[in-house]
């Protein structure tokens, strides 16, 4: 992924969750802000790195077990930067509905 992209083809390639996809474009056009483009591309980032890290693992563990621990790991990274998404978002603005869908989106993205 390149930093500098365009920050919906980064979505796109980014093969997120579609909900969650949904959300980083909708957040995207209602508030076009270079500020709000920078963190959710951190955010894709961080997810690609993430990806790229289970996938390593992934390959080298040599039970099951390893490999659902492995997965486990991995929900719980993406669950850690949807958080941190939201909370760099949110630093943004005092904009009670902007927060309100920023809470949202953590409960419908990644949840165990």
């Amino acid at each position: 992924m390149k930093k500098d992209g365009d920050v919906y083809q980064l979505i796109y390639e980014s093969n997120l969750d579609s909900k969650l996809e949904q959300i980083l474009i909708g957040l995207v056009k209602d508030n076009p802000s270079p500020k709000i483009e920078a963190i959710i591309k951190k955010f894709l980032l961080y997810v690609q790195h993430s990806t790229e890290n289970f996938w390593t693992t992934y390959y080298s563990a040599k039970t099951y077990e390893e490999k659902l621990d492995c997965y486990y790991q991995y929900s719980k990274n993406q669950c850690l930067a949807t958080e941190v998404l939201v909370r760099d978002l949110g630093s943004l603005s005092s904009d009670d509905e902007i927060k309100e869908n920023l809470d949202t989106l953590v409960k419908e993205s990644f949840t165990f």
